[in-house]
C-alpha cells in the first residue's frame, strides 16, 4: 500500500521525467537556434527549482498533518507548531489590501477568504485538531536551500532532515559514499550549487548564461535521489495515528 509520501514522490517524479525530456529535446544542435537551447535549459532549471521547492513542501506539510493526527490532544502536539502556524497566519492577513466600503464580488471573495484562514487557526490553537493550517504553516521564504529544508521540517520536531536523509541507499550510491557524514557534505554542496545557478539565471539579462544540459540532467537526478531518500526517511519516522480522544482547550500560551 502507498503511503503519502510516495504518492507525493511518484507525482514528483512524473514532472521531474517531464522536465528531463525537455532537456533531451533541446540538447541536440539541431534543435532550434543556440538561444533557443539555451532559453530552452535556463526554462528548465527554473521550472526544476520551483518544482523541487513545491515537493519539499507538500513533503513538510504530509509530515506536519500526520504528527498532528498522531496526537490525542492539542497539548501533545509539538509546541512549534502551533505557534508557527498562528505567527504565519497573522501575517498573511497582515499582507491582504483590504479596500473598506468596496462590495464587489471579488473584495467579498477576498474577505471570505480572510475570514476562513482567520477561524482555522482560531479553531487549532483552541484545540481543534482537525483544521486545516498547514499552508500556512508550512512556507519557505527564500529557496529550498539545506537551512531551508531543515527548516519546513524542524516546526515538526523532526531536525536536521538535510543530515537525516543522508544515509539512505539513494543518496550513498549517488555520491559513491558509504559514510553518511560526507554525503551529507556533498549533499549540501550540491543544493547550494544548484540554487546558486538558479539564482544566475533568475537575476541574468543575459540569455546566453546557461548551465547547460548535462549539469542540468545532473541537477535532476540528484534532486530525484533527495526525493526518494526524503521518502524513506519520512516513512520510517513518522509517527502512527492514535485513536484521538476529544481534545480540551489548551490553558498554555501560544
Amino acid at each position: 500500500m502507498s503511503s503519502e509520501f510516495s504518492i507525493i514522490l511518484e507525482e514528483f517524479d512524473e514532472e521531474l521525467e517531464a522536465i528531463r525530456a525537455v532537456i533531451l529535446a533541446f540538447s541536440d544542435p539541431k534543435a532550434g537556434t543556440p538561444k533557443t537551447r539555451v532559453a530552452s535549459v535556463n526554462s528548465a532549471t527554473l521550472l526544476l527549482a520551483a518544482t523541487f521547492e513545491e515537493f519539499v513542501r507538500e513533503m513538510a506539510r504530509t509530515y506536519a498533518r500526520s504528527v498532528v493526527r498522531s496526537s490525542k490532544r492539542f497539548e501533545e502536539i509539538p509546541k512549534k507548531i502551533a505557534s508557527t502556524a498562528w505567527k504565519r497566519s497573522m501575517e498573511y492577513l497582515a499582507r491582504l489590501h483590504i479596500d473598506i466600503g468596496d462590495k464587489s464580488s471579488s473584495h467579498e471573495a477576498l474577505f471570505s477568504d480572510a475570514l476562513a484562514r482567520f477561524n482555522a487557526i482560531y479553531e487549532f490553537c483552541r484545540g481543534d485538531l482537525t483544521q486545516d493550517v498547514y499552508k500556512d504553516l508550512i512556507h519557505n521564504e527564500h529557496n529550498m536551500r539545506p537551512n531551508e529544508i531543515n527548516g519546513l521540517f524542524k516546526v515538526s520536531d523532526l531536525t536536521n532532515i538535510c543530515r537525516a536523509v543522508c544515509d539512505k541507499k539513494p543518496l550513498l550510491d549517488t555520491f559513491s559514499e558509504t559514510q553518511p557524514e560526507k554525503t551529507h557534505g556533498q549533499l549540501l554542496s550540491g543544493l547550494e550549487d544548484f540554487f546558486e545557478r538558479r539564482n544566475q539565471i533568475a537575476h541574468s539579462i543575459a540569455i546566453m548564461r546557461s548551465s547547460g544540459p548535462d549539469l542540468v540532467l545532473k541537477d535532476i537526478n540528484l534532486l530525484s535521489q533527495f526525493g526518494k531518500a526524503l521518502c524513506e526517511t519520512l516513512e520510517t519516522v513518522v509517527p502512527r495515528p492514535k485513536d484521538r480522544a476529544v481534545s480540551e482547550r489548551p490553558s498554555a500560551d501560544l
